[in-house]
């Protein structure tokens, strides 16, 4: 950062450098830094369930069918978001590879296109700084880096809403006819994302700009007539499209599930109390988010007077009163108000260090600046808790972040405090950006062997190979499961269906939870052949699980042998077999014991009593049919006592 004696244009005039090379320089850091926080490690990181492998199963499906209309996931249709998305992540799977990295690209690609557009934006309200250090931090706070990295909607969105809110500014200085085409372009592509609530977004921030004295001769300048041509033309073919192709249910299930059920009641689980995302944003966007309610004091005394505070009032107040009033709430929602948050901020410090006032002697700056301390400490604590209740090969990392938190964050509290502003603003960018460093390059990285749904994936999709069973998924089917997998599996739910379909279409190879185990080994109806477990940790769970891995097949008395290729000898009465487990573990993953790694371990007991049943490892057909004989044997040894 600059020293803060003199204005920002000051600077530019006395520094002597061209601004072009000032601008290159700026754009170069900007692109740096997003490219390193939202790209490193992200080959190296398995997809998060549950959404990540979600849009990136579909994307691969609808590519091995040469299909741009319909989405599915698990081989069923999967109408949650409109099919933009999918779209730009074949276009990143192309470049990058079928893998996390090519599945992630687009995300990371639009979060550092986002901060090159609010570098602009911010440079247009408030100067070269104001632009420059809203960008970068808006880079560095864990909400944007998270949502950069994951292969969902969001960062896009992000960016589109940006774009769209750019145009709008721009119209409000000049009326030119590319601003108009932008800003519909980046509307019909954000509809194109996420159905309404990129448009629902802008137009509730537009209503409240224009209310509070933003620039309101946009919306006179944004020519409407062409406009609609413009995002009808961007969204109906697709929308006309996949309404044939689906005989309308893609409608019906936007309508009564995306929207009115998400409106109306937490969906999937995920409801939230009244204030969630002002509460939710204060770790998210920190640290920032300690100095945003005097930024937006400033901006609210300003607003009669200055277009900018408007504008930036409407687009950070209004999409938050919208949202709280949905039931379903997700701190991600409230993604592409994020950059109103740091322009407003960044121009506040600016302000600040031009008026020479220390930011703890405005309106609620002191008890930003306190925030701030809070922060540190909070989050030096929580990594300090962390690293007592991770494995041990992720605590250094924990701790590491502790440090430049805690340490970095301290001392730049201290500089707001005693007014030097930007220093103290430089201090947070770098110390963030530190912090968010080591996660994405060190802990991420370090937490992959305890992903379990990736194992899962891993170990059935080798195993299948292996002894000709075909996949399927019951209780646990994370879509992880099926990502890693690579390709559909069968989906059963509830052990009955689990029979129906063993019954009529032969075994399946299917990770079972504990309880599951016990409902299949003592059911009469099925037979049963481990064929080894996998643990690590359940992200949605919270908590380490061990599934077993396990071949299952209709019993001989409910099948006939024609139609068996798998029986369980010990649930015979009168048994003397032992089941054999189905080869050997994956090797994706070592087949050994440890503490604190997610492992799969080869079940015990590798040889029956008295009868070899080795041939199902190097023939599974002919070792299936060896097995029924051998069970034939033993009945017939049992027959006389009957």
């Amino acid at each position: 950062m600059h020293d803060d004696s003199t204005t920002d244009l000051d600077r530019e005039a006395g520094s002597g450098r061209p601004r072009r090379l000032r601008l290159a320089l700026e754009a170069s850091v900007i692109v740096a830094l997003t490219l390193s926080l939202n790209l490193v490690g992200n080959g190296r990181v398995g997809l998060w369930d549950r959404d990540e492998p979600r849009y990136a199963t579909c994307t691969r499906e609808m590519l091995g069918r040469g299909d741009w209309v319909r989405p599915t996931f698990n081989g069923r249709p999967r109408y949650h978001k409109p099919v933009l998305i999918y779209w730009l992540m074949r276009g990143g799977m192309a470049l990058g590879g079928d893998n996390p990295f090519g599945a992630r690209l687009v995300s990371g690609l639009a979060g550092m296109a986002a901060c090159l557009m609010v570098w602009r934006l911010g440079r247009s309200i408030g100067g070269s700084t104001v632009g420059f250090l809203a960008s970068v931090a808006l880079a560095t706070t864990p909400i944007m880096v998270a949502e950069s990295k994951l292969a969902t909607t969001d960062a896009t969105l992000a960016l589109l809403v940006v774009s769209a809110q750019g145009a709008l500014w721009a119209l409000g200085k000049r009326d030119r006819v590319a601003y108009a085409v932008g800003f519909w372009v980046a509307l019909g592509l954000a509809a194109l994302l996420k159905g309404p609530v990129g448009p629902g977004l802008v137009a509730v921030s537009g209503l409240l700009s224009w209310w509070w004295g933003g620039p309101s001769a946009a919306w006179r300048r944004i020519r409407w007539r062409m406009g609609l041509v413009v995002f009808g033309a961007i969204t109906l073919p697709w929308y006309l499209a996949v309404g044939v192709a689906s005989r309308g249910e893609f409608f019906r299930f936007a309508v009564q599930t995306q929207l009115v059920q998400r409106i109306s009641t937490g969906l999937e689980q995920h409801g939230g109390f009244p204030g969630y995302y002002a509460a939710v944003s204060l770790p998210m966007f920190a640290p920032w988010s300690a100095l945003v309610p005097a930024a937006l004091v400033m901006a609210w005394t300003r607003r009669k007077v200055d277009p900018a505070s408007g504008f930036l009032l409407g687009w950070i107040v209004g999409p938050m009163v919208v949202l709280e009033c949905v039931r379903t709430k997700l701190i991600h929602y409230y993604l592409p108000s994020y950059p109103g948050c740091a322009l407003v901020v960044a121009w506040w410090l600016v302000e600040a260090s031009r008026l020479g006032v220390a930011p703890a002697k405005w309106p609620l700056g002191r008890v930003g600046v306190k925030l701030v301390g809070v922060i540190a400490i909070g989050g030096t604590l929580a990594m300090i808790l962390a690293s007592a209740i991770v494995p041990g090969t992720l605590r250094a990392a924990c701790l590491a972040m502790a440090l430049v938190l805690g340490g970095g964050t301290l001392a730049a509290r201290v500089a707001l405090a005693r007014g030097r502003t930007l220093r103290g603003a430089g201090t947070l960018v770098a110390t963030w950006a530190g912090v968010m460093g080591l996660f994405v390059a060190w802990f991420l990285p370090n937490s992959e062997p305890f992903r379990l749904s990736r194992l899962v994936g891993e170990t059935l999709a080798t195993t299948s190979d292996r002894i000709g069973v075909r996949p399927a998924v019951m209780t646990y089917q994370e879509p992880g499961v099926i990502y890693a997998l690579g390709r559909v599996a069968t989906d059963v739910r509830g052990i009955d269906e689990m029979f129906a379909e063993v019954r009529q279409n032969g075994p399946v190879l299917v990770p079972l939870l504990p309880e599951e185990v016990d409902e299949v080994r003592h059911d009469p109806r099925f037979t049963w052949k481990p064929a080894g477990s996998v643990s690590g940790f359940n992200l949605n769970k919270g908590k380490r699980q061990t599934l077993a891995i396990a071949v299952v097949g209709a019993s001989p008395s409910r099948v006939s042998v024609g139609e068996q290729s798998l029986v369980k000898a010990s649930e015979l009465p009168g048994h003397r077999l032992v089941a054999e487990p189905v080869g050997e573990p994956s090797p994706a993953v070592p087949a050994h014991r440890l503490s604190e790694r997610g492992v799969v371990r080869e079940p015990e007991n590798r040889r029956d009593q008295g009868v070899d049943l080795s041939g199902f490892e190097q023939d599974p057909g002919r070792g299936q049919d060896h097995l029924l004989r051998a069970i034939d044997v033993v009945a017939d040894r049992r027959a006389p006592d009957q």
